[in-house]
């Protein structure tokens, strides 16, 4: 199918490519998102210290740090989605089923967990699997994030394209928002509270979690459900690149030296960088903070940093139409940058009911996001958008490896005397104000970032804040 087969398609028929690839990519989301409100439950059930449930987070992003969104960009721009998507589906679902299995009752029990159990020094057995489930978790998501991109550049690069791209983010983010709630109450229906001897010598009453280990089969039979809705868009979208296309169309490996050359095009990049930064792993960390600033359940604290998501629900789509329609892309990321530093600096410094700043976090998290992504058609050609999301994917993960270990190694530094053990047991509280500290210090950066993009001359920096009407497009 070629480009006039695409215009000449039913609408019906891209809203629906839109769909099957937003629940494909639904899944990763929710499989990402799903141990953020399990934080205390591996603390109690496993021993898991902030460190090591930072570790646990940010080994998601070390293929994707080592170039596999790129390696899977060139492939989408040479193979075709189909065909990559289909391979980095599968490695999610082997992921997925692999974290469940580390937290299971009978793997505690094995004698394969004893094998494995001091295999690397001070990782446990149940920790050495979850982590090799979550890197290859990790080699696919983000790959199918470069997919859903480039679908969507694909089918409404001359219609709805900041619309759609809104669209596609609001269903990526109810995947978190099912995952913050679901997995919160799976866990904390299943909490029972058990007597034991504390190590500073009385007996008290602990909770004990042993819906753990449900909870994180129900994530991998979620992303069993996206690799369905992955065969539903490879019956729908049949508009793959013919294998004879001319060299003009394919990319060529020294495009990615004109990708590193765009100005305009990093400056974006290091600012999705630093936004996200300081906005995934922060939803990570963040009922294990609401729980251990302002005494909340783990259901409520799971619960609440979903609030940011259905704000982003609302904003989103709202915020595409604004594009497409006015444009200001460039000023619509300088405000969620700004609001993003000031969510931090709110939940730091102050006693303020999470519930506001949370609500300004969604704000933020609609804005940037909205801008961010249909920005990238207008300044690369086609043949490069695989490669080029994937170059952004590669970057952004070097912040989703990097800030959940600075956080939880900040955690443990600026509270000494303090470990997971006396926290699971009631004796005692982490105090988050460093690591919220820093996540504002991204923010800061991502604001400064945004405010090159705003105040830059030359027809790249226009083009951002052109409306759709008048955009000149890039990709033939």
């Amino acid at each position: 199918m070629n480009e006039r087969s695409l215009a000449d398609s039913p609408p019906w028929l891209r809203w629906a490519i839109l769909l099957s690839m937003g629940l494909v990519v639904f899944g990763g989301y929710y499989v990402y998102d799903a141990i953020s409100p399990l934080r205390g439950a591996m603390e109690a059930e496993l021993g898991m210290s902030p460190s090591d449930f930072g570790w646990l987070v940010s080994f998601y992003s070390w293929p994707n740090i080592l170039g596999i969104t790129i390696v899977g960009g060139v492939l989408m721009d040479r193979r075709g989605v189909r065909f990559t998507g289909l391979v980095f589906t599968l490695l999610c679902v082997a992921g997925a089923l692999l974290m469940a299995l580390g937290a299971s009752e009978s793997f505690r029990g094995s004698a394969a967990r004893e094998a494995l159990t001091g295999l690397v020094p001070g990782v446990s057995g149940e920790l050495l699997v979850m982590i090799v489930g979550r890197v290859l978790f990790g080699f696919g998501a983000e790959v199918l994030i470069v997919a859903q991109n480039k679908v969507v550049a694909r089918w409404f690069h001359d219609k709805e394209l900041a619309l759609a791209f809104g669209l596609n983010l609001v269903i990526c983010r109810l995947g978190t928002f099912a995952a913050f709630n679901v997995s919160a109450w799976l866990v904390d229906s299943s909490r029972t509270l058990e007597l034991v001897k504390t190590t500073a010598g009385p007996w008290a009453m602990v909770s004990r979690y042993p819906g753990l280990p449900t909870t994180l089969w129900v994530a991998a039979a979620v992303m069993l459900g996206s690799l369905g809705a992955f065969f539903l868009y490879m019956t729908l979208d049949r508009s793959e690149r013919p294998a004879n296309a001319s060299s003009d169309e394919i990319f060529r490996l020294r495009d990615l030296g004109e990708l590193f050359s765009n100005r305009t095009f990093l400056a974006i990049t290091l600012l999705g960088v630093f936004f996200y930064g300081a906005v995934f792993p922060f939803t990570s960390f963040a009922t294990d903070i609401l729980q251990n600033k302002f005494g909340l359940s783990t259901h409520l604290a799971g619960a609440l940093p979903s609030t940011v998501i259905l704000a982003t629900i609302v904003g989103t789509p709202l915020g595409g139409l604004f594009i497409d329609r006015f444009g200001r892309r460039a000023t619509m990321m300088v405000a969620g940058s700004f609001l993003l530093m000031a969510v931090h600096l709110t939940l730091g410094l102050t006693m303020i009911t999470p519930i506001v700043p949370m609500i300004v976090l969604g704000l933020a998290f609609s804005l940037v996001p909205a801008a961010m992504w249909p920005s990238i058609p207008f300044l690369v050609p086609h043949r490069q958008l695989g490669t080029a999301y994937g170059v952004m994917g590669m970057l952004q993960n070097v912040g989703l490896w990097g800030v959940p270990v600075v956080i939880g190694k900040l955690t443990e530094w600026t509270n000494p005397g303090v470990d997971a053990r006396r926290v699971g047991q009631g004796e005692a509280t982490w105090d988050y104000t460093a690591a919220l500290m820093f996540l504002a210090a991204l923010g800061a950066i991502a604001f400064l970032l945004s405010l090159r993009l705003r105040l830059a001359t030359g027809d790249a920096a226009r083009r951002l804040e052109l409306p759709r009407a008048t955009q000149p497009s890039n990709i033939e």
